[in-house]
């Protein structure tokens, strides 16, 4: 129980990253022009992204050892990729299906490559030449956001294989390993590459091994509790970081900002269940971030273009209108099948394994 507690910074950490992800949007569904656009697309806010992947790499590699705890590395891996596929893929699919809607509709630049590789969870590899400018390409506004989900479901396959046959010191000297090299590799934004994010994937992986280590309690007790406004100063220099460098910096950009993300993460580990109002603001968002990420993109495109073009709403409320759309959608869809079909996994797996995961 107080390693639960010790995890409950991390759904507030969740919802500062969705948040900064769904402004990473704003901009380039808004248009470019004027100040605010300008101000929007300045910052890279998408850093949100990294900071989701460090959290899903401590919370697997935790998840992984407590099961290998309780049986054999067989029947952990087997109960492990059935929480995270029932976690996953129902509402990716669900997503994907109505989305794919506009394959049928003239106009919408949806293509059927874009849904092949969003159902196949191969999106990343899909999108990154259309991310590095090429041409060709089809709606990213409807598919674009299935990169990460793809992502996060290529590191579940080997997940297992590196936890169990790793010890935890060696699962953190790869992870150091794993920041040289790609510090010293030409990884421009949007390029194949980057769309792999094994940096932020790694720290995570490295910080979960630590914990489970006699070294963490010592290490905790030289670190304080970081609050939620310091986390989201410290995402945003790297934001401006990102933005400020040159593409030939990028490697040595994406690895400091793995590292900078591990750290905020590590000091939300030590958080208690005490929260303010904005932190239980944060949870709630945190708790619908994964449907949020998948639909918030098209609903701020659809908006724009029916209230902004069509009927010439103004930005502001047009803009206020489509969060307040994608947060509720979000909510029915986490209820209403995210949840559930997350209960059910949990049933399924546990008649192979008994364990609560952070």
């Amino acid at each position: 129980m107080k390693q639960e507690a010790r995890l409950s910074g991390l759904d507030e950490l969740r919802g500062l990253a969705i948040g900064l992800v769904v402004l990473s949007h704003v901009g380039p569904v808004f248009g470019e022009g004027g100040t605010v656009a300008a101000l929007l697309f300045a910052p890279a806010w998408s850093v949100g992204v990294d900071l989701f992947f460090v959290i899903s790499g401590l919370v697997v590699e935790r998840s992984l050892r407590s099961l290998r705890l309780e049986r054999g590395a067989l029947e952990a891996a087997s109960a492990f990729y059935v929480r995270r596929a029932m976690r996953i893929v129902p509402l990716a699919w669900c997503v994907g299906a109505i989305l794919s809607i506009g394959l049928i509709i003239p106009g919408s630049g949806v293509e059927p490559a874009d849904a092949k590789a969003a159902f196949a969870f191969i999106s990343n590899a899909h999108w990154a030449p259309c991310f590095g400018g090429a041409t060709g390409c089809g709606n990213a506004f409807a598919f674009g956001p299935f990169w990460s989900i793809a992502a996060e479901m290529q590191f579940y396959l080997v997940a297992p294989l590196l936890v169990f046959l790793l010890p935890r010191r060696a699962l953190v000297a790869l992870a150091g390993l794993v920041l040289v090299v790609g510090t010293f590799t030409l990884r421009p934004w949007g390029g194949t590459l980057w769309t792999f994010r094994i940096d932020a994937i790694a720290v995570g992986l490295a910080i979960g091994a630590t914990m489970g280590t006699s070294a963490w309690p010592r290490l905790a007790e030289h670190l304080r509790v970081i609050g939620n406004m310091e986390a989201a100063f410290w995402m945003s220099i790297a934001a401006f970081m990102l933005a400020i460098l040159p593409p030939a910096m990028h490697g040595v950009a994406t690895a400091v900002l793995a590292l900078m993300c591990g750290w905020i993460v590590t000091r939300a580990t030590l958080r208690d269940d005490a929260v303010n109002w904005p932190g239980r603001m944060l949870r709630r968002l945190g708790g619908i971030s994964y449907a949020l990420y998948l639909i918030h993109l098209p609903v701020l495109a659809l908006f724009n273009w029916s209230l902004g073009q069509f009927l010439d709403a103004p930005a502001t409320a047009t803009l206020s209108i489509a969060v307040a759309v994608a947060i509720g959608l979000s909510h029915v869809l986490t209820v209403a099948i995210g949840d559930p079909l997350r209960q059910l996994g949990r049933q399924w797996s546990n008649r192979t394994v008994r364990e609560v995961s952070p």
